[in-house]
């Protein structure tokens, strides 16, 4: 065979290649860390240990839970989480409940390099008041929302916003209001977070790190009666779960 034919097919083989299309990969932006699971990331020295793991896992952002948490607490969390080039972002619940003023909100964020507001801030608090906390506080803010909160999303100001589709009979659904918003695709650890294959290309968040009880599980079999803090942390994260889990089904959180 001549060269000029070897290097034709060569050609040939290559543009094939290339033709081939290639599959679409879903992308990690961001998970969230709930109180319980701070507290025991924090109390068994495994903060490093799960930051790192989160950026592994290719996320960005860590939502982290920051009720009632000691001010040198979040200092230590929001540093590991900056150590291993993830941002820490404030994650605002029901403020509502404490009837948070944007000041407050604000103040929440202390430790942060940006806050979250989700479902309840939309539901309980106006778009004045988000155009206020917009004009006041300089870092991102990231705004999370059920499907059926799409009119209520502000028309600007908001630096992500990811749709919550934690119900399986929903979640195609879900999907296509997130791709119209141009949203980040949200899934839950226990109810939708098994279907990110189909995300095709899409960003998606994860609600809640789904691997807290990995570190339990193998701190318990190191040391099974030494941290008596940590499993009071982890009973704890186990019950915040499934009162998560309970509410999950009906879209909310």
């Amino acid at each position: 065979m001549s060269n000029s034919k070897v290097v034709l097919k060569s050609l040939l083989f290559s543009a094939f290649l290339f033709a081939v299309p290639q599959a679409a990969h879903s992308a990690p932006t961001g998970t969230w860390l709930s109180q319980p699971q701070i507290r025991y990331h924090a109390s068994s020295n495994t903060l490093t240990e799960a930051m790192a793991k989160i950026k592994h896992q290719k996320y960005k952002v860590v939502f982290l839970d920051y009720r009632n948490v000691p001010d040198e607490v979040q200092k230590r969390v929001s540093q590991a989480a900056r150590d291993n080039q993830l941002k820490p972002v404030v994650w605002i619940q029901s403020p509502q409940l404490r009837s948070l003023t944007v000041s407050q909100l604000i103040h929440e964020a202390r430790h942060t390099d940006g806050l979250q507001v989700d479902d309840h801030y939309f539901k309980h608090y106006s778009s004045k008041d988000f155009a206020e906390l917009r004009s006041t506080y300089a870092k991102p803010i990231y705004c999370s929302i059920q499907p059926f909160q799409a009119k209520q999303l502000p028309t600007q100001g908001c630096h992500q916003i990811d749709v919550q589709c934690y119900t399986p009979n929903t979640f195609r659904r879900c999907m296509g209001l997130a791709d119209r918003l141009n949203a980040v695709t949200s899934l839950a650890t226990k109810r939708t977070f098994q279907y990110r294959q189909k995300l095709g290309n899409r960003k998606f968040n994860v609600f809640l790190w789904p691997h807290t009880n990995d570190f339990f599980n193998r701190t318990r079999q190191a040391k099974p009666q030494k941290n008596v803090k940590s499993v009071l942390g982890v009973t704890s994260l186990m019950l915040s779960e499934a009162a998560v889990s309970a509410v999950i089904p009906t879209d909310f959180r």
